[in-house]
């Protein structure tokens, strides 16, 4: 099987328990995902395949053989350069420039970072299909973490559900912006299928403002800010700055003044516990240079 393997021994607490109880507690394996590895899949303990009502024993080793994966039929493998910033059996974290999309799309169905990373994952012979966690905006660079299989990305996705995920973004704003929270609903306007705008009829939507410093810059005054995403809307920083009167330089969907070609939002870190080992983790993405402004 070319699929993703784990396997685990049974300790002393866990004596008694029923093999699918020990999957979905222990290992952190999905109901969906159980049955998926039970129809296409296997477990086997001490080596015999077993039943996932058998019950198990202080000791038994358990192995389980998770379904081959493959990509969307219509997902294209582009071979490329990857600015790859950590990767191991779980992750692969990658460094997104500007102008790029982060999934394929009608228009650009080739040469989004998720066909880069399928072409990368061909060439290296990795076996899965692709589970991106965070995307970012066409014209946001930085940190973008893709879980490797399917368990990755289930606890991954529970971490972004609890908000153990931490995102950080450095942003440029006009004017003196102060450190604050927004808790402002996000929605769809009525007149974009892609704009955003906050309307009390929206989703929940929490941004912190943890650092503010006024730079010099384009002759102006700017702040140079350290957020902190709560909530994870489409558009959320740059629609919750320009709401406030601060719209992203460069953003010009939502009135930003077009200093710069893009808007000036860089994903600068990631903080969460490994799936795996559930040791505590950091990784950055440093600032481009068309955003070095000081």
């Amino acid at each position: 099987m070319n699929g993703f393997q784990l396997q685990q021994m049974v300790t002393d607490i866990e004596n008694g328990w029923r093999v699918s109880h020990f999957c979905t507690t222990r290992l952190g394996i999905s109901r969906k995902m159980l049955v998926s590895i039970k129809n296409h899949g296997d477990i086997t303990r001490n080596g015999q395949h077993v039943n996932v009502h058998d019950v198990l024993h202080a000791g038994d080793h358990v192995h389980i053989f998770f379904p081959e994966e493959t990509p969307a039929p219509d997902m294209v493998a582009t071979e490329g350069e990857l600015d790859i910033l950590f990767e191991d059996d779980w992750l692969l974290v990658v460094n997104k420039p500007p102008g790029m999309a982060s999934i394929p799309s009608r228009l650009h169905p080739e040469r989004s970072l998720s066909n880069y990373v399928l072409g990368y994952y061909r060439k290296q012979g990795i076996p899965y299909a692709i589970h991106i966690v965070n995307r970012l905006d066409r014209d946001t660079s930085g940190l973008v973490l893709f879980a490797k299989h399917g368990l990755a990305h289930h606890r991954m996705s529970l971490m972004q559900r609890s908000n153990e995920l931490e995102r950080h973004y450095l942003a440029y704003a006009p004017g003196n912006v102060p450190v604050q929270t927004i808790d402002q609903p996000i929605g769809q306007t009525d007149h974009s299928f892609m704009e955003r705008m906050v309307r009390p009829d929206g989703q929940r939507a929490i941004t912190h403002i943890l650092n503010s410093r006024l730079v010099r810059a384009f002759d102006q005054e700017i702040s140079l800010l350290d957020i902190r995403l709560e909530t994870g809307r489409t558009h959320q920083i740059r629609v919750h700055l320009a709401f406030l009167g601060h719209p992203l330089i460069g953003d010009t969907m939502y009135q930003g003044n077009p200093l710069l070609p893009r808007q000036a939002l860089h994903s600068a870190s990631a903080t969460f516990l490994h799936p795996a080992t559930g040791e505590r983790v950091r990784f950055e993405a440093p600032l481009p240079e068309d955003l070095r402004l000081e």
